[in-house]
């Protein structure tokens, strides 16, 4: 069961078209995963439409053209269960250290990237930088494990995939999880996963050799 989601203030921005492109792709992934929060989303963009609706005494006249238009839009045809599973099955899956995965709607595109490779951890930026957010994808092989970081900003991890150990919690496919500079934290995947990261600023690690690594963490974001 997916036990950790976006918060109903992100949703609501998303639904508003407020979020940097890293973190709405997120949501959009997310919601893909998760239909609790599909539905809440759908919630959010219902209350929108009502805010934005103007009451029809008040309004000018439309123009005739505005009418075609919108007949042409409700004429267009619904995507059924099964158009969206053959689309499923008609995405390309991506390949990384000999695992195979499908990603999400709004990430397949991103199915052949050249990935960074440090010891059991792949990792691969995306072209989505947007008010300072970077995003990118995470591959963790089993038994591999992040060195003990803080933030200075904040971090979105969208779990695609695998098991994360982070603390006394398991996370697994779906969970939305987010960390900032209030958390301290070292997470391990006992089977190996996949991730859509997220994050406004570089890591700074607080243990052993890693430290090292802060010098040069703003090219690893």
């Amino acid at each position: 069961m997916i036990k950790a989601h976006p918060a109903q203030a992100m949703l609501r921005a998303f639904a508003a078209d407020e979020l940097p492109l890293p973190l709405a792709v997120g949501v959009s992934a997310h919601c893909e995963l998760c239909p609790d929060c599909a539905a809440r989303l759908r919630a959010c963009e219902e209350e929108l439409a009502r805010q934005y609706l103007t009451p029809a005494e008040e309004c000018e006249p439309l123009p005739a053209a505005f009418d075609a238009m919108l007949a042409g839009i409700l004429q267009q045809p619904v995507a059924t269960a099964v158009a969206l599973t053959q689309s499923a099955v008609a995405r390309p899956e991506l390949q990384v250290a000999g695992q195979s995965y499908r990603l999400p709607r709004v990430l397949a595109r991103h199915h052949a990237p050249s990935w960074r490779h440090i010891g059991a951890i792949r990792q691969v930026s995306l072209p989505l930088d947007e008010q300072g957010a970077r995003a990118s994808l995470l591959h963790i092989e089993a038994g591999g494990r992040i060195p003990e970081h803080t933030h200075k900003g904040y971090e979105l991890t969208l779990l695609l995939a695998g098991t994360i150990e982070d603390g006394d919690t398991r996370y697994q496919a779906g969970d939305f999880i987010w960390r900032d500079a209030s958390h301290a934290h070292s997470p391990h995947t006992p089977d190996g996963c996949l991730c859509y990261t997220v994050q406004d600023a570089p890591v700074q690690f607080t243990k052993g050799l890693s430290r090292l690594l802060n010098g040069i963490s703003h090219r690893l974001y």
